[in-house]
């Protein structure tokens, strides 16, 4: 229930769509039962009255059934339009709100996800909650509140006929369901945690089939496939099976309602309690009435494998930051100098932690960072950013930084990671991240500096170029200098550089190092490089030495 709620809360502002898909549910479940009540009323108490020769007015009943008709249609098709429109909105609120809740984690925080858990998560499990409305509180509160409009209205007829009703539609409705969802938790349970394992190790598959081909690993990834797709289909098709089994029951109900109905309301009849057109519309009353009850096996039948999807995504989403926010955090500094004394940086559990050499910047120098790879270089710029925690003292501007709001500490820096990403856009929209208000003139200067502004020029779209998910319609020197001219659009007093020049050619590089010089002039700069032409950026070279 918890975790029910936990997503209602979430989606809290679509009530109003949630309430309206209900509503209509229980209006077109009404409108099919009367339809076939009075259907049966009226054909009956025809035949009665051509036997005995009464009159009898059809024009009302005959129109009552025409316009229930129509609402029954009209009733379902809007039924439909609203319940989807509230499911597709749940979506988009609890993506929203899941996004919001993995944006502090990153990225220390998602250290311990396998690469493609995280977007299964973000997506998948977040799309199989479609069926938590949809599927599961939808069918259950028209269910229910239909069954109890169904026994009142059978009880101003005849109570005993109302009270066999309720019995078979408890059971229908109730207990049906509810051991269907016993059966269900284990196999719905096992089906979402297998249909995760899968997703994260074909993505991992695919991305790393360039290695697999090479160590010679395909056969054994795809077996790992194979096998969890098998067990995955095992527990789907028990699933298949015991909805096939509930949903038999639910007509065996309706069957055997019918015709102690039958024989209820035959007693009635003989007894002058009822009339017997009244008797044929009971009949059809009930057969009509399990309608309700229908959908409700298969709604909790989905309950333990939407509460799998739920469970993991409040394994992300109640996470706690790896960088806890200051309780008051102070003004940011006036200046960038920056100090790193006796830090450690924290990793995920069950990663080593890396200590970081001691380190002195002084506002307005500039200083490079070498090293082998693996010393920590790149967890500098990360503790600086207030990705990752840390152990020890580390000043910016003569302030502890645990001090700094992660926000404000972010405004005072402009950054090119070592891995930048480019959003699916265009390289107008990729560029004004960092500066919406920049205009033309400082956007071509941005690209100008970054050594792009010619190839930008030649591009038939020009600054409205699409760059393709991830920057994959660019090449991957493209996409770092975007990155960088990203970056210079962006006035900050602190520049951190993390292989600014990656897979330039050398000629690009000088002039783009000699532009970020300019471009610098003034500022703290900490620059990560193993390249010697960078090193022209810096006045002081800091060399790590290796782990050992």
């Amino acid at each position: 229930m918890r975790d029910l709620l936990l997503i209602l809360g979430v989606a809290r502002r679509q009530w109003r769509w949630m309430a309206a898909g209900v509503l209509l549910g229980v209006v077109v479940i009404a409108a099919n039962v009367s339809l076939m009540a009075v259907s049966g009323w009226f054909i009956a108490s025809m035949a009665v009255a051509g036997v005995t020769a009464t009159p009898f007015n059809y024009f009302f009943p005959a129109a009552a059934i025409r316009g229930l008709a129509v609402i029954r249609t009209v009733g379902r098709y809007g039924e439909r339009l609203v319940t989807h429109e509230a499911a597709l909105r749940i979506l988009a609120e609890l993506r929203v709100w899941l996004f919001a809740r993995l944006e502090p984690l990153a990225p220390a925080g998602l250290e311990r996800y396998a690469g493609g858990e995280v977007a299964g998560r973000l997506r998948a499990d977040v799309d199989a909650l479609e069926s938590l409305y949809l599927r599961i509180v939808a069918p259950l509160a028209t269910g229910a509140t239909a069954i109890v409009l169904a026994v009142v209205v059978a009880a101003g007829w005849d109570r005993t006929t109302a009270v066999v009703l309720l019995l078979f539609l408890l059971l229908a409705g109730g207990a049906l369901p509810l051991l269907a969802r016993r059966l269900a938790a284990a196999p719905g349970r096992r089906s979402t945690e297998l249909a995760g394992e899968l997703r994260s190790l074909v993505t991992e598959g695919v991305q790393g089939a360039e290695e697999l081909l090479l160590l010679g690993a395909v056969e054994r990834q795809a077996a790992r496939v194979d096998e969890l797709s098998r067990r995955l289909v095992a527990d789907q098709e028990r699933l298949a099976r015991l909805g096939g089994l509930t949903a038999a029951g639910g007509i065996a109900c309706g069957g055997l309602a019918v015709a102690a109905v039958l024989a209820t309301g035959g007693a009635a009849v003989t007894a002058g309690r009822l009339a017997g057109p009244e008797l044929v519309m009971l009949l059809l009353f009930t057969a009509a009435a399990f309608e309700a009850a229908g959908g409700m096996p298969a709604a909790l039948q989905l309950l333990p494998a939407a509460r799998a999807a739920i469970r993991r995504l409040r394994d992300l989403a109640e996470a706690s930051p790896p960088v806890p926010e200051p309780a008051t955090p102070v003004p940011a500094p006036t200046t960038c100098g920056v100090a790193f004394r006796g830090v450690t940086g924290i990793h995920a559990p069950g990663l080593p932690e890396v200590p970081l050499a001691d380190l002195e910047i002084a506002a307005g120098e500039r200083l490079a960072l070498t090293g082998p790879s693996g010393v920590g270089k790149s967890t500098y710029l990360e503790i600086l950013l207030r990705f990752r925690d840390y152990r020890g003292s580390v000043i910016v501007g003569g302030i502890e930084l645990r001090q700094l709001a992660a926000d404000e500490m972010r405004r005072l820096v402009t950054v090119v990671p070592q891995r930048p990403h480019l959003f699916n856009g265009t390289i107008r929209e990729n560029l004004l991240l960092a500066n919406p208000a920049a205009g033309a003139a400082e956007l071509g200067q941005a690209l100008d500096d970054a050594g792009l502004a010619a190839w930008v020029a030649a591009l038939p779209e020009g600054l409205d170029t699409p760059v393709g998910e991830g920057g994959r319609a660019v090449s991957g020197g493209e996409a770092r200098r975007l990155a960088l001219a990203r970056a210079l659009l962006k006035e900050a007093p602190l520049v951190l550089l993390d292989e600014p020049t990656e897979g330039l050619d050398a000629a690009t590089e000088r002039q783009v190092v000699a532009r970020l010089a300019e471009r610098c002039r003034g500022k703290t700069l900490l620059v990560i490089t193993h390249r010697p032409a960078c090193l022209a950026l810096a006045g002081r070279v800091v060399r790590l030495p290796g782990r050992t």
